[in-house]
């Protein structure tokens, strides 16, 4: 599933924004902003919100977006911060009984042609764990079979009991066995070889799910960044590795919001990671508008 193919999209959640005419916008009810934003910045804070809810379901999500006129807009945004209008309203929600299950399978990396669901730390749980999704247009190249084997044999009950912790909802449980596989990985093999980078990877993809719970948005939004360091220093697959970064910077910015002084203190390593791709250009511009707004407060 991608952004380009709004109709394998669920039908559910969908995400209702509102801006009123004092400039607040609101997600599903929740105001995201202060009052006396024009119309634009307050959407475009609105959107920033959804897309982090996106990660947290590790694909696309749906939108309602209304406007203070009454007009509404049928939109997908995806984690990447992409945003598409629909020409049609979203569809009706299926009923609960429709809802097939997730399908746990071994740890593998992604794979040419993937889609949002077939990310690196999903194949190794459930269907749709990971919380980003390659850049629309950006060819996902092959993966080195290092990176798509399996863990070690004498790792599979290790496994297969972070796989039951995923799938009974105990991501608490998940992420403790996630950190002990790694440990344990890190000391037999190294804390670069494939197999330790990508348990390190789906450690935090959980972290990701988890955080609005948590809302311990420092821990990760430092956890993804030392990932994605992580990742580049190993060589790991680069579109993984993007995907990784998309999603410290999301949590960054919601951290600016939580806790900005913390997060002015913590800009620098997810500014180095954004770089100068052309992919992250709005992604850095918006750090850094956020910094600068700061000193000038």
């Amino acid at each position: 599933m991608t952004i380009t193919d709004p109709d394998q999209i669920p039908a559910t959640p969908i995400y209702t924004i509102t801006v009123s005419s004092n400039g607040i916008a609101a997600v599903n009810g929740e105001e995201v902003t202060e009052p006396g934003l024009d119309a634009a910045e307050a959407r475009v804070r609105a959107l920033a919100e959804v897309r982090i809810k996106a990660a947290f379901h590790g694909r696309p999500v749906r939108v309602l977006a209304k406007e203070a006129d009454g007009a509404a807009w049928p939109l997908i945004v995806d984690v990447n911060g992409d945003v598409v209008t629909l020409n049609r309203p979203h569809p009706t929600p299926p009923s609960p009984a429709q809802a097939s299950p997730a399908t746990p399978s071994s740890p593998a990396a992604a794979e040419p042609g993937m889609t949002l669901a077939e990310t690196p730390a999903a194949r190794r749980t459930r269907a749709e764990p990971q919380p980003a999704a390659p850049d629309a247009g950006r060819a996902t190249a092959a993966v080195p079979p290092e990176w798509a084997a399996p863990l070690p044999p004498q790792y599979a009950s290790a496994w297969a009991e972070l796989v039951a912790h995923e799938k009974a909802g105990r991501l608490v449980e998940a992420i403790v066995a996630a950190a002990q596989l790694e440990t344990a990985l890190s000391g037999a093999v190294g804390p670069l070889a494939p197999p330790t980078v990508n348990v390190m990877t789906t450690r935090a993809a959980f972290t990701v799910r988890r955080v609005e719970e948590s809302e311990d948005w420092a821990e990760t939004m430092e956890l993804l960044v030392q990932t994605a360091q992580r990742r580049r220093e190993a060589g790991a697959p680069e579109d993984e590795t993007q995907r990784v970064i998309s999603n410290a910077h999301a949590a960054w910015f919601r951290l600016a919001v939580e806790d900005p002084e913390y997060a002015r203190e913590t800009a620098e390593p997810v500014l180095v990671l954004l770089g100068d791709q052309p992919e992250h250009k709005h992604r850095a511009q918006a750090v850094i508008r956020i910094l600068e707004r700061g000193a000038a407060a």
